[in-house]
C-alpha cells in the first residue's frame, strides 16, 4: 500500500548535486546559493530548498522548536532514501516523523532504518543507523519511501527508546486510527527476544486513543504509574445555563478536573494568546461554579513527577472530607 506522507509533514523540496548540474548550476552557483540560505547541505550531494517564508536559518515564521525538528527528521530521511541500499526501509524515529507521530525522548541526530535480516543488532554510520531485524509483513509505502507500518514503528520505539516515546507516539496514532491496541499486541508479542521486549509488552495497556497531546500523555502516564485511579479524558461537562465545556481529565466521583496547557494551546500570536487566555479563565470559572475543582499543568511541571502526583492526591482527599469520591454515601 502507497499512501501519502501528512501534508505538514513533507519534506522541502530536496535536489542532488546532479540535479542541480542538470539545471544549469556550476559549483560557484550551489556555494553561493548554500551561502545566501537558498540552499541547505542536507546530506552530502543532497540538498533542501529553502521555503519562500523561510528566514536565513531555514525557520519558519511561528513554527514551534518541536515541529522544526520534526522537519529535519523528515529532510534528512528522504535524502538518505535517495541513498540507500535497495531493502532498506526507514523504521523507529524516522518513520514516526514521516507519519506525523510524536518524537519524544528521542534521539535524533541521524536516520533511522530497518533491513531484513537475521540475527539482529544494529549498524551505525556517520549518516544512517540500521537495525538488523525482520521485516515480513510490516512495509508500507509513503510517497515512495518505504517505512515500517506505525504499530512495528511504535513498539520498535518502546523497545529502544523507552516506554514513555512509544506511548506518546501510540496514544496520536490510535487517535488518528494509524492502528489499534490489539496492532501492538501483535507487534509487541512479535518482538519476542529482542532487546527491550519487556517494555514492548507493557505498552498495548499503557496507550489511550482519548489522549490530544503529548503533554495530556504525559501526565496521564505519570498519574496511573503513581496508582492513582485513572481519569476520564476529554469529557463533556454541563455547568450553569446549559452550556457544556470539556475537559482534558475529568474524576467525577471527585468532582475534579485537569488541565494540560502544552505549547500552543492559546495559539501563536500575542493578541490571540490573550483572547484564548482570557476565555479560558471564564471557562475555569464556570466549571468551579458548578462544584469543580481544577489543576492545571505546563510543561514546566513535569521537572517534579511526585509534586504532580501529590496535588491530585491532596485535591481528592479534600473533596472526600467535603463528602464526594468513590465512598461517598
Amino acid at each position: 500500500m502507497n499512501t501519502s506522507i501528512p501534508a505538514q509533514n513533507r519534506p522541502t523540496r530536496l535536489s542532488t548535486y546532479a540535479d542541480l548540474a542538470r539545471g544549469g548550476l556550476t559549483h560557484a552557483d550551489i556555494a553561493r546559493l548554500l551561502a545566501s540560505g537558498e540552499l541547505r547541505r542536507v546530506r552530502t550531494g543532497v540538498y533542501a530548498h529553502a521555503a519562500d517564508d523561510a528566514g536565513p536559518d531555514g525557520r519558519l515564521p511561528g513554527e514551534p522548536a518541536y515541529e522544526r525538528r520534526r522537519r529535519i527528521v523528515v529532510e534528512r530521511t528522504a535524502a538518505a532514501a535517495r541513498a540507500v541500499e535497495p531493502g532498506t526501509v526507514f523504521s523507529h524515529a524516522s518513520a514516526l516523523a514521516l507519519q506525523g507521530l510524536p518524537l519524544h525522548g528521542m534521539v535524533l541526530d541521524r536516520p533511522t532504518a530497518t533491513r531484513h535480516r537475521a540475527g539482529g543488532g544494529s549498524r551505525r554510520s556517520s549518516a544512517l543507523i540500521v537495525a538488523n531485524l525482520p521485516l515480513d509483513g510490516v512495509v508500507q509505502m509513503l510517497d515512495g519511501i518505504p517505512v515500517t507500518s506505525p504499530a512495528r514503528t511504535i513498539v520498535d520505539v518502546a523497545r529502544t527508546s523507552g516506554l514513555e516515546s512509544g506511548v506518546c507516539a501510540a496514544d496520536q496514532a490510535i487517535r488518528r486510527g494509524l492502528c489499534t491496541r490489539f496492532d501492538l499486541q501483535v507487534e509487541a508479542d512479535a518482538a519476542k527476544g529482542r532487546t527491550g521486549v519487556a517494555r514492548a509488552r507493557a505498552l498495548p495497556e499503557r496507550t489511550s486513543g482519548s489522549a490530544e497531546s503529548v503533554l495530556e500523555t504525559l501526565i496521564r502516564l505519570i498519574l496511573v504509574m503513581a496508582g492513582l485511579p485513572e481519569a476520564e479524558l476529554q469529557v463533556r461537562l454541563a455547568v450553569r445555563g446549559g452550556k457544556r465545556f470539556r475537559v482534558d481529565f475529568c474524576w467525577p466521583q471527585w468532582r475534579l478536573i485537569g488541565e494540560a496547557d502544552g505549547f500552543g494551546k492559546y495559539g501563536t500570536e500575542p493578541e490571540e494568546i490573550r483572547r484564548n487566555w482570557a476565555a479560558e479563565r471564564r471557562r475555569q470559572a464556570q466549571l468551579e461554579d458548578a462544584g469543580y475543582v481544577v489543576i492545571r499543568w505546563t510543561w514546566a511541571d513535569l521537572r517534579d513527577p511526585r509534586a504532580i502526583v501529590r496535588r491530585v492526591r491532596e485535591e481528592m482527599w479534600r473533596q472526600e472530607r467535603l463528602g464526594l469520591g468513590p465512598n461517598a454515601a
